[in-house]
């Protein structure tokens, strides 16, 4: 009889509680490195003094780090392992930030990113392939992308109570931290240090020396298998229109809020903040009527919804009626994301989860350089009120696929079965 391995349990064992919580308190940074852009373009416009077109490629530059992850995670993860892995997405991070501290010309600015982007695509691969393996899974994504989505909340409140207190916006970035006028700060740099600490002891046994040669000379091999996967590449194309509008939503809300709807600087940011902590209450409220009702059903039902509170958004003039529809369009694409990697892990064998799940997260997250980029361009030629049009696009173009996709599930499983 053939033995059929089970889920490991989140506190199961020690090991498996300090991984669990150090997954989730890197994903928290992951999401205050994701929240920053939209709060800080504002700032890099006056102070580089240039338009939308060229601030926009901070959310381009990224793209290009992810792809290098999604080619590259699979083989680093045989060789180093997730302790590995860990040091190198952390670590990127940590220079990255280190480096944003000196408030260097624009022109370093965007390669600083692109190293964020390559520790944003580990970070994905490693991460929601681990998380979503164990028992509960889908719950367990759940509560990780909801410390994503409190790091999001975090970024834009931070990034203006720096502001607002006279700093200017590198000091978001240095690598110390200080109590002045009774306020805590603690910084991105030292964060990124400590998340890398803590994932890389909390992994240490995980270090790719006990995985076999043959599966370190099959990960070649499986990079590239995923081309010809059309469940990877489906639910990657639904992962890309997904991340794209939701980074584009918190990458332009502020400049949004400021220019169109009249908004202050302060009361701008803290709609951004309000679109995620919509994200983040989903993702940690949502996460067990989600798996009660399965994946399918759901997530097509917060589409739905989305669509109609996007447009609710665009039509409604007044700014608290915009700052309302932004919470509760978070709130009700909160569990997409999380939902969707879950369904992946269902339906592939476990062997392709991190080179799948790194290969679909990594070209998700291209989304979230492309699109915003887009609207910046779009922006410069029209406004930036071209911003609810797009994202009601990209909803309407993400239930068609996720019908899609999951209707071609049902077909195969009706074949395997015949």
């Amino acid at each position: 009889m053939e033995c059929i391995p089970f889920a490991q349990r989140w506190n199961g064992s020690r090991e498996n509680t300090f991984r669990t919580l150090s997954s989730y308190f890197a994903f928290t940074i992951y999401g205050m490195n994701d929240g920053t852009p939209g709060a800080i373009v504002p700032h890099l416009e006056s102070y580089y003094s240039l338009p939308y077109s060229i601030v926009s490629l901070i959310f381009l530059a990224p793209m290009l780090g992810c792809i290098t992850a999604a080619f590259t995670s699979n083989r680093l993860h045989q060789k180093f392992g997730r302790r590995g892995v860990a040091a190198l997405a952390t670590g990127s991070y940590a220079i990255s930030y280190a480096g944003m501290c000196a408030h260097p010309p624009f022109g370093l600015v965007v390669p600083l990113l692109v190293l964020t982007g390559f520790g944003s695509g580990l970070m994905n691969g490693t991460w929601n392939s681990w998380v979503g393996g164990l028992a509960n899974g889908g719950t367990m994504l759940a509560f990780l992308h909801g410390c994503w989505g409190a790091g999001a909340t975090i970024a834009p409140i931070t990034v203006n109570a720096f502001v607002s207190r006279g700093w200017n916006w590198w000091a978001y970035y240095y690598n110390n931290s200080n109590i002045t006028n009774n306020y805590l700060t603690i910084s991105k740099s030292g964060l990124a240090i400590a998340a890398a600490a803590t994932t890389v002891w909390s992994f240490w046994a995980d270090c790719g020396t006990s995985r076999s040669t043959s599966a370190s000379g099959q990960a070649h091999s499986f990079t590239f298998s995923v081309f010809k996967d059309k469940v990877t590449l489906l639910f990657s194309a639904f992962m890309l229109l997904y991340v794209g509008a939701e980074i584009t939503i918190g990458g332009w809300l502020v400049t949004f809020m400021l220019n169109v709807r009249n908004g202050t600087p302060s009361a701008s940011s803290l709609v951004a903040s309000g679109f995620w902590i919509g994200i983040t209450v989903g993702r940690f409220a949502l996460g067990w009527i989600t798996s009660y009702f399965g994946e399918k059903i759901m997530v097509s039902a917060y589409l739905v919804v989305a669509i109609g509170l996007e447009l609710a958004f665009w039509l409604g003039k007044e700014f608290v009626v915009s700052a309302i529809m932004a919470a509760l369009v978070g709130l009700s694409i909160g569990m997409v994301m999380p939902a969707s990697i879950r369904m992946m892990t269902k339906i592939l064998p476990v062997e392709k989860h991190i080179v799948s799940v790194g290969f679909g997260t990594a070209f998700a997250i291209s989304g979230a350089s492309i699109f915003p980029f887009a609207v910046g361009a779009l922006a410069q030629a029209g406004g930036v009120q071209v911003l609810q049009p797009v994202i009601l696009a990209l909803f309407a173009v993400q239930l068609l696929l996720w019908l899609f996709v999951t209707r071609m599930k049902l077909d195969r499983d009706e074949d395997s079965s015949a």
